[in-house]
């Protein structure tokens, strides 16, 4: 301790420099540190520059337009190939009232565009809501779904119309609400949601020919919205066919028959009858007629016999379709 004290100043120098001697070298370490950060950087942005100068194709201005353009053609092709996945219309807000008519002023619509388009239907045929029809209360929470599916149905009835469609014998729905209840209308199945949309299944059977089947499937593959024919069996059709009925012949109208008339030749002032009331001059006898000759008989075209080779009877085709609808969130 005297030691110290006598070189107390020595003792606080020898101190105060190991100090700084510390903090130089932490400075260094730090500062070597860093330096290593800079060129393993350095180095990774020289591999990557390199890496890039290596490519094929080479990113010069040419190529730099050119993907560009492909950019620009598969933003184009998003925007068309959203165009099939277009929205179906919003249906109005309806209270429990309100959507009681809507349903039955929608369905007596639906039936009367069916005999507009000359496509039979059974009698009095619900569309598959023949568990909602006659009943006194709704659920709130489940008129907007059901709305939904009759905007949806819409447009499936639609695509059967304009194909001309001989018979619609069923249509099925998937459950929306604890109580769907239906004989031959609702089917086994739910609605299918993932991050994109939602997928509503239905069903479908109707007679036709190939003709009109071709023309169903061109409707749904036209479409401005997306179904997707998930499956589809076609047969003979066993079923008996439905009658129409047809207005009774009207009677034609008897046709005109003229009446006999006669015209009594008046005299003229010789007294010599004369139809035309002049006087009547003696020609000498009038040249004999020459005697009708018989046409001769002419023979008519022959008639080639029809053969059928081949009758076409009408199909009876089910359908399961898949309505797909967007989130609001990716239009």
């Amino acid at each position: 301790m005297a030691w110290i004290k006598r070189n107390l100043f020595f003792v606080l120098g020898s101190v105060l420099g190991l100090g700084l001697t510390g903090y130089c070298g932490w400075l260094l370490y730090a500062a070597l540190s860093g330096n290593a950060a800079v060129s393993l950087e350095y180095k990774t942005t020289s591999d990557a520059l390199k890496e890039m100068l290596n490519k094929s194709p080479f990113p010069n201005t040419t190529n730099i337009q050119a993907a560009k353009a492909d950019q620009e053609r598969v933003r184009r092709f998003l925007t068309d190939f959203k165009k099939s996945f277009s929205s179906f219309p919003a249906p109005p807000a309806k209270d429990e009232k309100g959507f009681k008519t809507y349903l039955e002023e929608t369905l007596i619509r639906f039936r009367n565009e069916a005999t507009n388009a000359g496509v039979l239907l059974p009698p009095d045929y619900p569309f598959a809501f023949s568990g909602l029809i006659g009943r006194l209360t709704y659920p709130s929470t489940s008129i907007g779904p059901w709305m939904q599916e009759l905007e949806e149905i819409d447009a499936i009835l639609a695509i059967l119309y304009r194909a001309k469609i001989n018979y619609l014998g069923s249509l099925q729905r998937v459950p929306v609400a604890a109580d769907d209840t239906g004989s031959g209308d609702i089917l086994s199945d739910t609605p299918v949601t993932n991050q994109w949309g939602v997928v509503t299944p239905y069903k479908i059977a109707f007679r036709g020919f190939s003709a009109e089947i071709a023309a169903v499937l061109e409707g749904f593959a036209r479409s401005s919205n997306c179904f997707i024919v998930r499956a589809m069996a076609v047969g003979p059709d066993t079923s008996v066919q439905p009658m129409i009925e047809q207005p009774p012949p009207q009677q034609a109208a008897p046709g005109y028959v003229p009446r006999a008339q006669n015209f009594a030749p008046r005299p003229n002032a010789f007294g010599v009858p004369n139809n035309r009331g002049v006087p009547f001059r003696f020609r000498g006898p009038s040249p004999a007629a020459p005697a009708p000759v018989a046409a001769a008989a002419v023979a008519g075209p022959v008639v080639p016999q029809v053969v059928t080779i081949l009758t076409e009877n009408p199909l009876l085709v089910v359908m399961s379709i898949d309505v797909v609808k967007l989130k609001a969130a990716e239009h």
